[in-house]
C-alpha cells in the first residue's frame, strides 16, 4: 500500500503538476511565428484570438480538451507578437490568413479540415472559410459575427442600459484606447469589464489583475485589432452566400458580445448551416455548457 501511495506521488510530481506550472510548448517555431499540434486523431485547425484580450495562449484553450476528448488532435498558432511569437505583428486578417495557411503548410495539411473559431477567432475562421474554401471541410463559429457593422449594431456597449455606469465606463474606455491615449491599466480594466458581462455564471470569470504601474505602461501590440476594424470597417456579410460548406453556428442566449442576432445573421446567410442557442450561457457556451456543447460539436464533426 505504501508503495502505490508513493507511484501515485511520483506521478502527480512528474506527470501532473508541470501542466499546471509550465504553459504549452509549441512544436515549432517557423520564421517567429509559434506553432502547435496537440492531442492525437484527425487534426482540426483551431483559429487563435487576433487582439490582446487574452491571458493565455490558444493551445492552452478549454476548447483544445474538448477537442481532444472527441478524438481530434489540434493545430493552431500563436499570433505574432503574442505568447511564443516573436514575429513582429501586423495587426490586421491578412496576416491571420497568411499564419494559418502558414501553419497547415509546416504540418503538411493537403486535404480539407476542419475549423473551429470562438468570438473574433471565429470571425477569422469565416474570412478563411470564405477566401480559402478549398482547405476547409467544416466550420464551426461560436459567438461569431459577420464583421464590423454588425459588432456596431448590436455589441457589448448595448447590454447595458442607458443609466447604468458601466456602459459608460466601456464607451469611455473604449474610445480612449481608440483615440491612443490608453495603458495598460485601462486596457485590462476594459477587458474585466467586458468579461464580467459575458457570464451568466459569474463563477467562470476570471479577472486579470491590474499592477500599481500599469498606467506606466503601454497597451499590447495586438490590442490595435479593433481600431483596425474600425478604420477599414471589415465585414464579410456579403460574402456569406459564397460559403458552400457545412456550418455549425453555437451562441449563448445571453451573449453580450455577440448576441443572438449576430448568428441568426449569419445562419440567413449561410445556405447549409445550423444554428444552436445555449440556453444558460454567455459568450462562452463551452465553459457554462461545457456537456453540451461537447455533444453538439462531436456529433457535427463525425
Amino acid at each position: 500500500m505504501l508503495n502505490m501511495k508513493i507511484i501515485f506521488l511520483l506521478t502527480v510530481i512528474v506527470f501532473i503538476i508541470p501542466i499546471f506550472i509550465y504553459p504549452m510548448e509549441p512544436t515549432e517555431i517557423i520564421e517567429g511565428l509559434a506553432v502547435y499540434k496537440i492531442g492525437q486523431g484527425e487534426p482540426v485547425f483551431l483559429m487563435p484570438y487576433p487582439h490582446a484580450s487574452t491571458t493565455v495562449s490558444i493551445s492552452e484553450s478549454p476548447l483544445v480538451e474538448i477537442l481532444n476528448s472527441i478524438g481530434k488532435s489540434v493545430i493552431t498558432f500563436d499570433p505574432p507578437g503574442t505568447y511564443r511569437s516573436t514575429r513582429m505583428p501586423k495587426v490586421d486578417m491578412e496576416e491571420m490568413l497568411t499564419s494559418t495557411n502558414e501553419t497547415l503548410d509546416y504540418f503538411g495539411v493537403k486535404n480539407k479540415i476542419d475549423f473551429v473559431g470562438h468570438s473574433m477567432s471565429s470571425f477569422c475562421a469565416l474570412a478563411f472559410s470564405i477566401m480559402y474554401q478549398d482547405r476547409v471541410k467544416r466550420l464551426v463559429l461560436i459567438g461569431s459575427t459577420s464583421g464590423w457593422p454588425a459588432v456596431s449594431r448590436w455589441g457589448v456597449h448595448k447590454y447595458w442600459k442607458w443609466s447604468e455606469k458601466e456602459r459608460w465606463q466601456i464607451m469611455y474606455l473604449g474610445t480612449r484606447m481608440f483615440l491612443g491615449s490608453g495603458n495598460l491599466k485601462i486596457h485590462k480594466k476594459l477587458d474585466n469589464l467586458i468579461d464580467y458581462a459575458s457570464y451568466v455564471d459569474k463563477k467562470y470569470v476570471s479577472e486579470i489583475k491590474i499592477e500599481e504601474d500599469d498606467y506606466k505602461k503601454p497597451v499590447p501590440l495586438r490590442s490595435q485589432w479593433k481600431n483596425y476594424l474600425m478604420k477599414q470597417k471589415v465585414d464579410y456579410k456579403n460574402g456569406l452566400h459564397l460559403l458552400d460548406i457545412p456550418v455549425l453556428i453555437a451562441v449563448g442566449k445571453y451573449d453580450p458580445q455577440t448576441p443572438v442576432i449576430m448568428s441568426r445573421e449569419l445562419n440567413d446567410g449561410i445556405r447549409n448551416s445550423t444554428l444552436i442557442i445555449f440556453n444558460k450561457s454567455g459568450h462562452s457556451p463551452f465553459i457554462e455548457e461545457k456537456d453540451y456543447f461537447t455533444q453538439a460539436v462531436k456529433e457535427f464533426l463525425k
